[in-house]
């Protein structure tokens, strides 16, 4: 049963055993002393129904002091307020239960055990592709063209270009271009073209060769030196000389050699290659579209759901997570700046708190106000009405037995 039910019901039984013992209230000592007993315990709950019902409403209609809650409700609001944000959330007391908590541990917790390592990366991904995808290309490409340009042009690809050519002049170099290029020149030779315009070169050479002299034709004929003939002898003999080069044991890939440093050397040492090469640089950087090759590669570079840079990024974040991880230090950093950094916070807005607090508040009607007081502290108050017919009757029963007594003893 309901504490209001039960209240209702004591006054109910006390309004009852006040009625019912109306008529014999002076036939004897009990019935006395119980008629006095339910008097005051009904004029004890009635008071208390009163007092209690005056809290939130108008108890039979009477206005003067009555209905508390709705009357003094910017009173009870502004108290509530000022305890809410001065005392209770005050920055102190808000502090002293953060700095109770170890928020680098939890940190940590996080990151190694419920999936914050994981979340951590997606968001750094997304808040950075989200970044560079929303670039505006062109305009980017158009404010790093000029120090791209100029960067270029002050630049000595020029003395670059002749360096590397110098670079190729050098022994081990040379060795290397020219078992490259002897190993290339053996694998054209044997190509079906080359073979082919080789064929053709050798049937012009032999009409010329024999012309209109029937004793060429005849001698050539008799030492069975066909077209084919000729192209196999020439391919053994260009064979055997590639294969002699490739050794590099012979008289002549010497020379070949020291002709081809000789050359480089002499090409890069031409002080007209200088001029000609810093003229080339400057009509290349005329005619280049920096601004279209710098867009064009951020668009296809930078852009993108999975552009190279990505798993560059992860593993930057995956680095720093596990450094944080492992190191106390960082921890301790953290932990003072966080809650250094929420202290601050408060204090700079702690202003913020009450007009939060008071919003909420304002939230509710003048009935929900009252409904809503009413659900929390009604049972409490029953209970004052309960007991205000419990003591009402035994004061009741008490004077009624000191009547009683004084009657006895002094004739009254």
């Amino acid at each position: 049963m309901q504490k209001k039910n039960k209240a209702n019901l004591a006054l109910g039984i006390s309004a009852a055993g006040f009625a019912g013992t109306l008529a014999a209230g002076g036939s004897g000592f009990a019935a006395g002393l119980f008629h006095h007993g339910f008097l005051a315990a009904t004029i004890g709950g009635l008071a208390d129904w009163f007092a209690v019902t005056a809290l939130f409403r108008k108890p039979l209609g009477i206005s003067y002091r009555t209905d508390v809650l709705r009357r003094n409700r910017k009173r009870i609001m502004d108290a509530i307020v000022t305890f809410a944000s001065d005392d209770l959330l005050s920055t102190e007391n808000i502090m002293r239960v953060i700095r109770d908590q170890d928020t680098a541990g939890l940190l940590v917790d996080y990151l190694e055990h419920r999936g914050g390592r994981e979340g951590v990366v997606e968001v750094v991904d997304a808040v950075v592709l989200k970044i560079v995808n929303d670039l505006d290309s062109e305009s980017l490409a158009r404010e790093l063209a000029p120090a791209v340009r100029e960067g270029l042009q002050g630049l000595a690809l020029e003395n670059i270009l002749i360096e590397l050519v110098r670079m190729l002049g050098e022994e081990r170099h040379a060795k290397r271009i020219l078992h490259s290029v002897l190993s290339i020149s053996e694998q054209v030779l044997q190509s079906p073209a080359m073979q082919q315009v080789l064929l053709d070169n050798i049937k012009v050479l032999r009409k010329e060769y024999e012309g209109e002299s029937a004793g060429r034709a005849f001698v050539l004929s008799a030492l069975g030196l066909d077209d084919k003939e000729i192209l196999a002898i020439f391919n053994e003999k260009a064979k055997q000389g590639i294969k002699d080069l490739l050794s590099e044991q012979t008289e002549g890939y010497a020379r070949l050699k020291a002709g081809f440093e000789g050359m480089v050397l002499s090409f890069s040492n031409d002080a007209s290659l200088r001029g000609v090469l810093g003229e080339w640089k400057e009509r290349w950087l005329e005619q280049m579209d920096i601004e279209g090759l710098i867009a064009s590669w951020i668009e296809n570079a930078l852009k993108g759901e999975a552009p190279f840079w990505l798993p560059n990024l992860n593993a930057f974040v995956e680095q720093r997570i596990d450094g944080f991880v492992h190191s106390e230090n960082w921890q301790h950093r953290f932990d003072k700046m966080l809650k250094d950094l929420i202290e601050s916070e408060l204090t700079k807005h702690h202003e913020l708190i009450p007009g939060l607090i008071r919003e909420r508040l304002d939230e509710f009607s003048d009935d929900a106000l009252v409904t809503f007081v009413e659900d929390k502290v009604q049972d409490d108050l029953q209970m004052i009405r309960i007991n205000g017919s419990i003591v009402g009757s035994l004061v009741g029963m008490g004077l009624y037995v000191l009547v009683w007594a004084a009657e006895r003893m002094w004739g009254l």
